[in-house]
């Protein structure tokens, strides 16, 4: 019985490794432009559907997907009535996965793993690579399944396995909670499915035990992101009570329709393996068809359970702007300023945290930073939409000259957003991900040329606030120094390289990267700090 189950323990960790390896390449695959995706597809019902499911399929996790939506809503990138129908997709995104497994392609798992691993050793692309990473991970995702379904073989002439399992299946409701439970404590209910697919293969569960197990796997996910909402703005909290709802709402549907289910899916196939993975696309699939028309009422329905507050929680809406200004520029650019340094805000904590992440690997931190910049994305859009209605045939040569240069500041801002989240992210990401360790004079120098441009940003950024011309022009005056610096310290690295320091050589790359981009930050600052001189 112990290496019965040291077998089953083994090889559900193996499938959970393999769908962590799976989920790590296909992100990188489809690169870091989910979020933004999630927040443009979720206006038409069906397209949100189809996102949800994708982004299921992308982050091999439904819980995971839930989580991040609830992540996206308590940042006020995404509202409520956007996200109910992408969550109900990313339900329907695990029945993708359990289709596969209940194919027998466990028999090539090795066959697999070995094209996976050559192409991540052997790739000269980094695609090529990623692809290799995706094929390693389905590899163990199989290799599990077979493990697991070879250690529960003895099992079959288990007389007190066989008796539980009997037991059970005439008590569906406790089936169905263990169900909930196990999933909720391995936190996967794709997990779930391939372990009760390979109890099935070995014939150890019917159809009838296998429905409750479905059941309770789908309520099961539910917990982890009901736990992410704790302490998240309400708007998040509304989404994690809807995730539960829906979930909840069809297993007790279902649940009293399982004569039918089993009548239905039996006719599908006479395969088991293949009826229960056939059973869960039906009540996942029937769940998410039944709840789609009513998501906008449960939203209105939730918000009025969990009212708003005085707190803004839709960070990425302007505060100040105001239609009605635009035919009085003066007040509108005012309205605009005071927007514009909103983003400002935002952007100078960027900068600062991302430096905090470089040096402690802080990857809750780097999540953050990523869901700034969605908010700099948004709010920059809204501000020049603004700016742009006003009529400029009909301004003045000042008031012009005014529009222009708030349009260029945001554009810096934005740019400077831009250049934290797809450039320095990524190449922290891939220090984080290598272990790289930098040369303590390679961290010293880049610390000290961040803490230059991060003063310059806040000086640009003080000097629009107060319109301090002597301060722009500081750091107009500082866009010389800086420049000479970076050349500085690329010579000084290069200098380590020729003496054979390992660690300088280790990290050469990241190191060259990281003080062209702290660079072009500087640039953007002098630009911001050039429009408030009038330099345009």
């Amino acid at each position: 019985m112990f290496f019965v189950l040291m077998g089953l323990i083994g090889g559900l960790a193996l499938f959970l490794y393999g769908m962590q390896i799976t989920s790590k390449g296909l992100k990188n695959t489809f690169g870091n432009k989910l979020k933004q995706i999630l927040s443009t597809l979720s206006k038409n019902k069906l397209i949100a559907l189809s996102t949800g499911i994708i982004l299921t399929f992308t982050i091999q996790s439904s819980t995971a997907a839930s989580s991040l939506l609830v992540s996206l809503v308590n940042t006020g990138i995404m509202t409520l009535s956007q996200t109910l129908s992408i969550l109900l997709g990313t339900s329907m995104g695990t029945t993708l996965a359990a289709q596969i497994i209940a194919f027998r392609i466990s028999d090539y798992a090795f066959l697999i793993i070995v094209v996976g691993f050559g192409l991540m050793i052997l790739g000269r692309k980094r695609k090529q690579r990623f692809i290799g990473n995706i094929l390693l991970g389905i590899g163990f995702i199989f290799l599990g399944m077979k493990v697991m379904s070879e250690s529960v073989s003895p099992l079959k002439d288990h007389a007190l396995f066989k008796e539980t399992l009997t037991n059970l299946e005439h008590i569906p409701l406790l089936a169905l909670l263990v169900s909930a439970l196990f999933t909720s404590l391995i936190q996967s209910s794709t997990a779930t499915m391939g372990l009760t697919i390979s109890l099935a293969m070995q014939g150890l569960i019917s159809l009838n035990l296998a429905i409750p197990i479905i059941l309770g796997s789908h309520l099961g996910s539910a917990s982890t992101v009901f736990f992410a909402g704790i302490g998240a703005t309400r708007s998040a909290k509304r989404v994690t009570w809807a995730n539960l709802l829906f979930k909840l709402g069809g297993v007790i549907i279902f649940f009293l329709l399982t004569s039918s289910i089993i009548a239905l899916v039996q006719k599908t196939s006479m395969n088991l393996p293949r009826q229960i993975a056939n059973a869960h696309a039906l009540i996942i699939i029937g769940n998410a068809l039944i709840f789609l028309p009513f998501t906008e009422r449960l939203a209105k329905l939730l918000e009025k359970i969990i009212p708003k507050t005085e707190e803004v929680e839709s960070l990425q809406k302007p505060k100040f702007l105001d239609l009605g200004a635009l035919k009085t520029p003066e007040i509108a650019f005012y309205l605009a300023s005071k927007e514009i340094l909103r983003i400002s805000n935002t952007v100078e904590e960027m900068v600062l945290g991302i430096m905090q992440v470089f040096l402690n690997n802080d990857e809750k931190l780097l999540n953050n930073i990523d869901q700034q910049d969605m908010i700099v994305d948004n709010l920059s859009r809204e501000i020049t939409r603004y700016l742009t209605k006003i009529s400029f045939e009909t301004l003045s040569e000042e008031n012009s000259r005014e529009a222009f240069k708030l349009l260029y500041i945001v554009d810096d801002l934005e740019h400077i957003g831009d250049l934290i989240d797809k450039n320095l992210i990524p190449l922290i990401e891939k220090k984080i991900d290598h272990s790289l360790i930098f040369s303590e004079k390679g961290v010293e120098e880049i610390k000290n040329m961040h803490q230059e441009i991060y003063n310059n940003l806040r000086s640009a950024i003080g000097a629009f606030a107060l319109q301090d011309q002597r301060m722009a022009q500081k750091v107009i005056d500082q866009k010389e120094y800086i420049d000479s610096l970076e050349i500085k310290l690329r010579k000084t690295h290069i200098n380590r390289l020729n003496i054979g320091v390992e660690l300088s050589q280790k990290t050469s790359g990241v190191h060259l990267d990281l003080i062209n981009i702290l660079k072009r930050i500087n640039d953007h600052s002098f630009s911001i700090a050039r429009a408030v001189t009038g330099k345009l």
